[in-house]
């Protein structure tokens, strides 16, 4: 089958590689329909993932249809549409049974390597998913394969984050970042009831595409986010602050944003080990502080239905579809900011 490998820093490529096969008998063989170029793949493009090797199969995000299921499977049958979660759960270890999937004692990621599961990814033709029952969710009759994709990854990702900064009706909510996540996160925070979003991001097409969604724009580059976000807000600073890039000069950024009393959530994506937590200042002004990976199968029933229910577009987000064959030049494109957020079509 074709599949997008890598290849090395800066360097994926198309190649024919076997084709998945059952290795377990709970396992599930998927026919990929859509798949997409994450911002997190970028960070396995530029050699900051360890147990990457030249041939491993990338990607994570992916909508398919099943075309056969092991023994052990209850859920599915072939002919099933369905959206994997970009992360894999057991759904039987302590960890799953406390509702933390995220942390599950076999946890894995599609497409990122030995060091996360040694998971072949879903860039390809075909993808072998491990405990169908629990990674695989049905797509609703209502919704296309495209319009569901995000809900195994960056839309749940950002609806997570929302929730976990326990966002109540009426507060403004600041977002970070309006690349892929950050744009999710503005819709997941009007979906939880926000009365204002300020959307935050250095290049001026982004925040305008975060304010055809509502959002009041603010474009960094031009003007002090700090002083714009207080100006907006009486002085106080924003109620809940979505850090949606990674890394620490957003998140100290955050900090300077929330008001006292607030909450920061950062879901950004980095490989950065430290940064400099602002103890006293945090203690003073009662700061919430939380980060963690995104526990995909905790919300992705929610979002698969706000999607069905018309609450979020998920495809406002897509600059470019292309077929498999051309993918990459997607992540040339993606890479450069070239593109907002790039589908591949296996079939096309």
């Amino acid at each position: 089958m074709k599949a997008v490998t890598y290849r090395g820093v800066g360097q994926v490529a198309l190649e024919e590689v076997p084709e998945p096969a059952i290795q377990q008998p709970d396992d599930a063989i998927v026919k990929v329909t859509r798949c997409a170029i994450c911002g997190s793949d970028l960070h396995i493009y530029h050699g900051h993932i360890p147990g990457m090797v030249p041939g491993f199969v990338c990607g994570h995000e992916f909508t398919g249809v099943v075309v056969e299921a092991g023994p052990a499977v209850r859920a599915f049958r072939a002919g099933d549409r369905v959206v994997g979660t970009f992360h894999t759960a057991c759904g039987h270890c302590a960890m799953c049974r406390k509702g933390a999937y995220n942390q599950c004692r076999e946890y894995g990621v599609f497409g990122y390597g030995v060091a996360f599961g040694n998971l072949a990814g879903s860039q390809a033709e075909f993808v072998r998913v491990p405990h169908a029952d629990v990674n695989l969710r049905p797509i609703p009759e209502e919704l296309s394969d495209e319009q569901a994709l995000f809900c195994g990854d960056i839309l749940t990702t950002a609806y997570g984050a929302v929730r976990n900064a326990h966002l109540q009706p009426g507060e403004t909510v600041a977002v970070i970042g309006c690349g892929p996540v950050g744009l999710m996160a503005v819709q997941s925070a009007f979906a939880q009831g926000a009365a204002r979003v300020l959307a935050i991001d250095l290049l001026r097409d982004r925040a305008e595409l975060a304010e055809r969604l509502g959002a009041v724009p603010v474009v960094a580059s031009e003007t002090n986010p700090v002083a714009q976000v207080n100006k907006l807000t009486g002085g106080l600073g924003a109620d809940v602050v979505i850090e949606a890039v990674g890394g620490p000069k957003t998140v100290a950024l955050a900090f300077e944003l929330v008001r006292g009393g607030g909450r920061i959530v950062a879901v950004g994506v980095t490989t950065v080990e430290s940064f400099a937590f602002p103890l006293a200042t945090s203690l003073t002004r009662d700061i919430a502080f939380r980060i963690g990976l995104a526990n995909i199968h905790r919300d992705i029933d929610a979002t698969l239905a706000l999607v069905a229910g018309g609450r979020i577009d998920p495809e406002v987000i897509i600059s470019h579809r292309l077929p498999l064959t051309e993918a990459v030049e997607g992540y040339r494109m993606f890479d450069s900011r070239e593109a907002t957020k790039v589908v591949l079509i296996p079939d096309a």
